[in-house]
């Protein structure tokens, strides 16, 4: 008994030390493009993005928040990932009046529809990554990579803000007002 009442108190003691240390250090900010930005402008801003792509921790994220990547074998704006490498990377698919905006451009998939490809490289997403903030396929078969936005073009990449998840087979996805007179923009997505 006289063990274990050590044993937790040493515990607590080293929890103790961990919180005082983690309160003590200065709250990250890279996140927020300016400190005057309220959580209502963050969502407007990223609700009237014209490109369905963002900005989380400096890598490309989708409207989930799930990371976009590359593939090592496609070429500037056709993508070389055929009908059984999407499914496990689903490419990040356009629309068709879709236009290019900075360094998002629009590539083709293997059979022609339009998909966003950053500087000439097609997106897609990763089938491991289920959950917000996911990005568990950077080097997977040494050609998939996280897209990682240099600092030169962070200014062109909206910062990502926390938006609900597209449901599996949906293809429309409502985003919730922020006042009821103020309705809320339908996005397209795939």
């Amino acid at each position: 008994m006289p063990r274990l009442l050590a044993s937790l108190l040493v515990t607590l003691f080293l929890v103790l030390i961990s919180l005082a240390a983690s309160a003590a250090a200065p709250a990250p900010t890279a996140a927020r493009p300016a400190a005057s930005a309220s959580a209502a402008d963050m969502a407007r801003l990223a609700r009237e993005n014209p490109i369905p792509v963002w900005s989380r921790a400096g890598i490309l994220v989708e409207q989930g928040g799930r990371a976009l990547y590359t593939f090592a074998n496609d070429s500037t704006g056709q993508s070389a990932c055929d009908r059984p490498c999407e499914g496990l990377w689903p490419p990040h698919y356009a629309q068709a009046g879709d236009k290019p905006v900075g360094p998002f451009t629009i590539a083709r998939s293997f059979d022609g529809r339009p998909m966003w490809a950053w500087k000439g490289k097609p997106l897609y997403r990763w089938i491991g990554d289920r959950k917000r903030g996911a990005a568990g396929g950077d080097g997977v078969a040494d050609v998939w990579f996280l897209v990682k936005v240099p600092a030169e073009l962070a200014s062109q990449v909206v910062p990502y803000f926390p938006m609900p998840m597209p449901r599996a087979g949906t293809i429309r996805t409502v985003f919730p007002s922020e006042s009821a007179s103020n309705p809320a923009t339908p996005r397209t997505s795939r």
